[in-house]
């Protein structure tokens, strides 16, 4: 039976794991025993590894000690995907060409609720008031993506010019590497790449550091080098099924993740967030047609 709690907190570092640290990922994982009950000896025999190689794997995935990892598992004991829970119908790799419209339409739902619930699980409150931090200290917000990501980028950039903040928003990848020698110490700018492996974000990423800017990533790949470069990483996990890669999937959760530091950014300083959302919304209402000068 697999540790789905498990499985989500490890997929993040997976990349990067040594051949040993494999190894005990996978029994970790696929392991039917009460892990939590384990000693640290009994289970570096049973997974055929030293106490030392159990310890520092334990650690490298954020824990930081073995008794500490027992105490987590044993609170998480019970976690299930979302989607196994609902309706008893789980997700997309479930439908089949005899389904109806209308199971079809369920089955997306419950999968999107599924990578709602796994993309956002690993969100900690040190995350979240890091990232804050960064976009607190700026006066202009940049938000830039290749392929897919631009989407989530220019969502982003939609929701956040509602603030304060003055934001930019660039398509061209060249015109990104040229904007980013304007970069200063009041700029924060976020990239997004699912893959972490795309040569243009990570290019993009190391130009960035040249200045004295901030970089946050949102991305799917803990042990890229995108996340080495960054002053804070937000990393979303989330799983493939058959018509929908990891990126389509996943989404749903980085549009989320920004909705959530969105709505944080708006309660820090209401007054100003409040009087910049009034100014739009007076503005953008001049596109509007007034419903009492329409004549039929």
């Amino acid at each position: 039976m697999k540790n789905h709690y498990l499985d989500q907190r490890i997929r993040i570092k997976k990349p990067k794991l040594s051949d040993t640290e494999q190894k005990i990922a996978n029994y970790l994982v696929h392991s039917e025993e009460a892990l939590a009950h384990k000693t640290l000896d009994e289970l570096a025999n049973e997974i055929g590894v030293s106490q030392s190689s159990v310890y520092q794997f334990v650690k490298r995935i954020g824990y930081g000690g073995f008794q500490e990892f027992k105490i987590d598992i044993a609170r998480n004991s019970n976690y299930q995907p979302t989607f196994q829970s609902v309706n008893t119908m789980s997700g997309t790799e479930d439908i089949t060409s005899e389904d109806s419209s209308i199971d079809i339409a369920k089955k997306v739902l419950q999968s999107n609720l599924h990578s709602l619930s796994n993309s956002t699980h690993f969100i900690t409150e040190e995350l979240l008031d890091n990232a804050l931090a960064l976009i607190y200290s700026a006066k202009t917000l940049h938000f830039f993506g290749q392929g897919g990501s631009t989407i989530v980028a220019f969502d982003s950039f939609h929701k956040f010019i509602r603030t304060k903040y003055r934001c930019n928003y660039v398509f061209d990848y060249h015109m990104q590497l040229s904007f980013a020698t304007k970069l200063t110490s009041e700029d924060c700018v976020f990239i997004f790449s699912h893959s972490g492996q795309t040569k243009e974000s990570i290019n993009l990423a190391r130009q960035v550091k040249k200045t004295d800017a901030k970089l946050i990533t949102l991305t799917g790949n803990g042990g890229s080098e995108l996340v080495s470069l960054s002053d804070e990483a937000i990393i979303v996990v989330t799983e493939e099924s058959l018509f929908r890669t990891e990126a389509l999937s996943s989404r749903i959760g980085y549009l989320t993740v920004m909705d959530i530091l969105y709505t944080n950014v708006m309660h820090h300083n209401y007054d100003q967030n409040t009087d910049s959302l009034k100014k739009i919304r007076d503005n953008i209402s001049t596109t509007k047609v007034d419903p009492h000068n329409f004549m039929m």
